[in-house]
Order: structure tokens, then sequence, then C-alpha cells
């Protein structure tokens, strides 16, 4: 008989973060992930009825065009203390919200 590794109830969910942010912490959050993380991808998100760009978009260009609000949001895939990591920047009325996902370790 298989059996789960994992409680009945499935699979432990990643621990989650939020936060609403301002201009100044965006770019202050930018400046971290390049000077101590690894990143491994970065997806811009289209406003509804637009089109989303193809491929991965270098870190500085795509968090310019969320500033500029050219862009509905931002995904930010990077490795971090030995976890991967998914950083979510989504463009709303009062600011930028973040939503910080901890995936599974590195090896």
């Amino acid at each position: 008989m298989n059996q789960s590794p994992f409680p009945a109830d499935g699979p432990p969910l990643p621990e989650m973060r939020e936060a609403v942010l301002s201009r100044e912490e965006v770019l202050a959050l930018q400046a971290d992930l390049l000077a101590h993380t690894q990143i491994q991808g970065v997806l811009c998100k289209a406003w509804p009825r637009e089109q989303t760009p193809a491929g991965n978009t270098p870190l500085d260009e795509a968090v310019q065009r969320l500033l500029d609000r050219a862009t509905a949001a931002v995904q930010i895939r990077y490795a971090y203390d030995s976890h991967e990591w998914t950083d979510t920047l989504l463009n709303t009325p009062v600011g930028v919200r973040l939503v910080r996902c901890q995936h599974h370790p590195v090896s």
C-alpha cells in the first residue's frame, strides 16, 4: 500500500506574507533582490484585455513598468537562504501589494 507523506488534508501550504508598499519601498525591494538573491525569472502580467509580454523581463525594466502602471503585476522567482521564493507585486489604488511565498528548500 502506497502511503502519502502528507497529512490527510493534503500537503502543507507554503508560508506566505503580504504587505502594501510605497514606490520607495518597491525600489528598496528591487535593490535588495538584486544584491542578495539569485533571480530565477521575472514575468510581467498585463492588465485585462492587454497582451502579457512573452518570456522573462529584466527586473529593473519590470519594476519600472509596474511603477509606471504599464503592467498590472510582476512575479519574481528567486533563491535566497536555501529556499525558493516568489514575490508577486500587484498594482492597487493604494500602492503596490506584495505577496511573498516561500517554497521548497533548494537542493
